[in-house]
């Protein structure tokens, strides 16, 4: 591919820092140049052929030098989602005697060993710390992984409504209300 010095490098900026204006900056000597300009440069420059399928290149070399797969973040993303705090601790009573020699039942809370976890579940692990009171064990978000999962799946792509009224422009309110509850009814007995 025929590039000049200054493109590949733009090429090589932009996919390394993932900002266009920045790696034409990086590529370019703009010193005298507005930020609009530079944007609306790096932006026409991104949008030329030979550029983009360098760009797309060089994204595919990094990718395959990686290993980053979308198997394996999608691995890395279920740990997180099925994570059961269940898995992580455990409450227990002991009976304890207090200083009338009563017994009494006092609750505690146990920590799974670490060594005994499993790879997937310390990968649902955010941080541990201590704390004044004992440990503090903080899984990461469900809800960010589950909107990252269902991206990914393509489980958040839009539903398709069917429109059950064709043509209804100039019809009276009347006609509209015997059509609404013409296909309420047929809804009902489709569910």
């Amino acid at each position: 591919m025929d590039l000049t010095i200054k493109q590949e490098n733009f090429c090589n900026f932009y996919v390394e820092s993932g900002n266009a204006s920045e790696a034409y900056r990086r590529a370019y000597s703009c010193e005298k140049m507005k930020d609009e300009t530079i944007n609306r440069t790096a932006i026409e420059l991104l949008t030329n052929r030979k550029i983009a399928t360098r760009v797309d290149e060089l994204k595919l070399n990094l990718q395959k030098k990686s290993d980053i797969t979308k198997e394996r973040i999608l691995n890395e993303l279920s740990s997180i989602v099925f994570a059961d705090i269940r898995d992580y601790v455990k409450f227990t009573v002991k009976i304890r005697l207090d200083d009338q020699n009563n017994e009494i039942q006092v609750p505690v809370l146990e920590f799974t060993p670490f060594e005994e976890l499993t790879d997937s579940q310390a990968k649902a692990i955010e941080s541990i710390k201590q704390t004044k009171e004992g440990f503090e064990l903080k899984l990461h978000g469900k809800n960010w992984s589950i909107e990252k999962v269902c991206k990914m799946l393509g489980f958040d792509m839009p539903t398709v409504i069917e429109n059950k009224f064709s043509d209804i422009s100039g019809l009276s309110t009347e006609e509209l209300i015997k059509r609404s509850k013409a296909v309420s009814e047929i809804d009902k007995k489709t569910e």
